[in-house]
């Protein structure tokens, strides 16, 4: 299969960035829409299972903008013979010293105690399953950015006040590709591990969903 991937790759890189990225977010769409079908329907077409398989398999295999993930130097160099000299010191007698020091505190992000505790929880655990080592704040303050591109969405607000929160769901997840594409510029790496991981990606911002609804729904 590797050949006919590599040929697929080939054909896509010929294409502009932003024309690569809009494919990309159709062959997501269509393996999640494809998904849901099996799962609510009895659907039998052989060619289109096929296309599936390989277009899933396909996502997997390339990585477009991000050719590989560098050389890995851990336990290659070690460094010995270092040598501590003292240099200059300079004392001052009239110094007072002053033991109370304030922290700077970090930016509010307006969650409740409850969901910031969850979405530490999350992010360790997403640090601990994929050897990466995201910053909590930094993390939460890109999930934040895509939940107010999510806020702004005419279709999710239609979406939310003509559907039940069940419903709504549907289209919460259809959109969250969409506007991930859009913030990537601020977080490349944390968003593109969300746009090949289904599962992460469902519960990092699932727990906006039922947040995001209401207020959609209540929007005049």
């Amino acid at each position: 299969m590797t050949f006919y991937f590599k040929k697929a790759k080939n054909l896509i890189e010929r294409y502009t960035p932003d024309q690569q990225n809009e494919l990309m977010g159709n062959m997501r769409s269509f393996v999640r829409f494809y998904e849901f079908l099996l799962q609510v329907s009895c659907f039998e077409d052989v060619e289109l299972h096929k296309k599936y398989n390989f277009i899933n398999c396909l996502l997997s295999y390339i990585n477009i903008n991000h050719p590989g993930g560098g050389y890995n130097l851990d336990g290659k160099i070690k460094a010995t013979n270092f040598v501590q000299k003292k240099g200059e010191e300079h004392k001052q007698s009239n110094l007072v010293s002053d033991p109370i020091v304030k922290l700077p505190t970090a930016d509010a992000f307006g969650l409740t105690k409850e969901k910031e505790e969850l979405l530490s929880q999350i992010i360790a655990e997403i640090n601990s399953r994929t050897g990466k080592s995201y910053d909590n704040d930094v993390a939460v303050k890109a999930m934040l950015q895509i939940k107010d591109i999510l806020m702004k969405s005419e279709r999710l607000k239609i979406s939310a006040k003509n559907n039940t929160e069940q419903d709504f769901a549907f289209s919460y997840f259809d959109d969250i590709d969409d506007a991930l594409m859009e913030g990537r510029d601020q977080n490349k790496d944390f968003f593109d591990l969300l746009l090949k991981n289904d599962e992460i990606k469902h519960q990092v911002l699932g727990i906006f969903t039922s947040e995001i609804y209401k207020s959609l729904r209540e929007e005049k």
